[in-house]
């Protein structure tokens, strides 16, 4: 019969960067900007459906009540996309919906300013952009 393996304390397993089962690490460490890690449709994006929504995964859960219309906007060389925006329950993703087809083959600009954390810190702005083709999902039919 083998000896059992010598177990790891806690302060072993941290210095050799290891996880202790039963600890939890923070996906991003605390003295890092909370900000926008993903966009779909994704910078520089061509031939979007013209009804696609764009969404917005966040590196930590947002205050819900930060984004909004004004905080989540699209806009076009005409000024603002008129849309909705809702946030998941856990507050880590962000769907905004056009109220309107967009216009094709123009560039469409997201922006993001003024969303705050659930711990009330602002998130870096993001900005990018895509343009949309000449077909809308509902155009590809049951």
């Amino acid at each position: 019969m083998s000896e059992p393996a010598a177990r790891l304390s806690t302060a072993d397993a941290s210095a050799r960067g290891l996880r202790v089962p039963g600890t939890v690490w923070p996906a991003v460490p605390d003295g890092f900007a909370s900000c926008v890690v993903r966009v779909d449709p994704p910078d520089g994006a061509r031939g979007v459906f013209r009804d696609a929504p764009v969404i917005a995964c966040f590196s930590r859960p947002v205050d819900r009540h930060s984004v909004s219309p004004d905080t989540f906007l699209v806009l076009d060389e005409e000024g603002d996309v008129p849309g909705d925006v809702w946030t998941s329950l856990d507050g880590r993703v962000a769907v905004w919906t056009p109220s309107r087809l967009f216009a094709p083959a123009r560039v469409h600009c997201v922006r993001l300013a003024g969303v705050r954390d659930f711990k009330g810190r602002d998130l870096s702005v993001h900005e990018s952009a895509f343009v949309p083709g000449l077909l809308a999902l509902g155009d590809l039919g049951p």
